[in-house]
């Protein structure tokens, strides 16, 4: 995380205050007699000096950077244009002792011994530009590292800068992107559930017209519910079970007794987000390719239960499962399993799972990250109870 350039400056003053008092403690271990404090005060121009020249070296290292095809050129260019700016920089450091620091350090009576006030008083014979050039040739060495440390950190900042951008970027085009195919995908999915309804109100239409309008009142409720937070990828589990049961009336009116749908619901589960219409497809396929012939009963299970951090979904059936056929994902299989990659990425788990040859039954476990939805479920629903459709 980038910090404000106010708080950049205020961190880099306290270093040079901090690294001035060490500085000033190992001079004081060479020089005797001398108080630390007046040894403290000639030494911090020195350093507040290079934050002073940090903006134009900052502006010199953007104008010639020291990478890139033109590196070695720039480098040389750094060499004369850096002493310049080292000169600028003792000049600002004697200007600054001469003007402020000699004066508090004499008259304050903090140098009062001979030691001390020849100390103060060194190189003030001499001119400002002298001093500066006698210290700049003896210094430019050590200063020179100084100064490419500087340029060297700026270019690692902005380096850094710029690949933090170009990060949240990407970041933001996977976003988009995965938001572009969710909304595909759930495109795709709604005409096919209608498509199916219609065709479930049409053949009621020839045996029980009462009975295909008030289906119909319930397709008209269930596409309510779907233009409903279209916007949405995920509803709490307990909206998501009220979508589910509007269309297992719709498949009531169409089996009867022939559709029995068993629901264990775990109390926790319901107040947890799942993806949009993520149980209707799969009750959906083992109605179609799970009910038998004659009167025996489909029995699907919905199971949902929080362990762990995850929520467990589970839509299991006793229909007429694979039949020596070879697994093959339809519509709703593949879609609910591109959705989770989507939402989820690697904190889902899918499995579709069915009994060997000749064996009944199908089953389809999901598990997903267990997140709170922000509003309460607006009705509880029952509890590990059956419902005859």
């Amino acid at each position: 995380m980038m910090i404000s350039r106010s708080r950049a400056w205020a961190l880099a003053i306290c270093a040079v205050l901090v690294y001035t008092g060490a500085q000033t403690i190992m001079i004081a271990q060479r020089i005797e007699n001398i108080p630390a404090l007046e040894l403290y005060l000639f030494e911090l121009p020195v350093w507040l000096s290079v934050l002073a020249v940090s903006p134009i070296v900052f502006w010199l290292a953007r104008r010639f950077p020291l990478f890139g095809p033109a590196a070695a050129g720039n480098f040389l260019r750094h060499l004369g244009l850096g002493a310049l700016v080292l000169l600028l920089q003792f000049l600002l450091v004697e200007t600054t002792r001469r003007v402020a620091v000699i004066p508090i350090v004499v008259h304050s009576g903090l140098a009062s011994t001979e030691p001390a006030l020849k100390y103060a008083r060194l190189g003030v014979d001499n001119s400002v530009l002298v001093q500066a050039w006698y210290a700049f040739r003896v210094y430019v060495t050590f200063f020179f590292v100084v100064y490419f440390a500087v340029v060297i950190l700026y270019h690692g900042v902005r380096y850094h800068a710029e690949l933090s951008s170009e990060r949240l970027h990407a970041q933001e085009l996977q976003t988009l992107l995965a938001k572009s195919q969710l909304d595909s995908l759930r495109r795709q999915l709604q005409p096919h559930f209608l498509f199916n309804t219609l065709n479930t109100v049409s053949s009621l239409m020839t045996r029980d017209v009462a009975l295909a309008r008030r289906t119909l009142a319930r397709l008209s409720d269930l596409l309510r519910q779907t233009v409903r937070d279209s916007a949405t990828h995920e509803v709490s589990l307990a909206s998501e079970l009220e979508f589910l049961a509007l269309y297992l009336d719709i498949q009531a009116a169409r089996f009867g007794p022939r559709l029995v749908v068993e629901k264990t619901i775990d109390p926790a589960a319901e107040r947890m987000l799942v993806p949009r219409m993520i149980l209707q497809p799969l009750v959906e396929n083992s109605i179609h390719h799970g009910m038998r012939d004659g009167d025996a009963p489909l029995v699907v299970c919905i199971e949902a239960v929080v362990n762990n951090g995850s929520l467990q979904l589970g839509v299991i059936d006793n229909g007429a499962g694979l039949r020596n056929r070879k697994l093959v994902e339809n519509v709703g299989l593949r879609n609910t399993r591109e959705r989770l990659e989507r939402l989820y990425g690697a904190e889902q788990e899918m499995r579709v799972e069915a009994p060997p040859a000749h064996g009944d039954g199908f089953s389809v476990i999901m598990r997903l990250p267990a997140r709170i939805a922000l509003e309460p479920p607006e009705r509880e629903g029952e509890h590990r109870h059956r419902e005859i459709a």
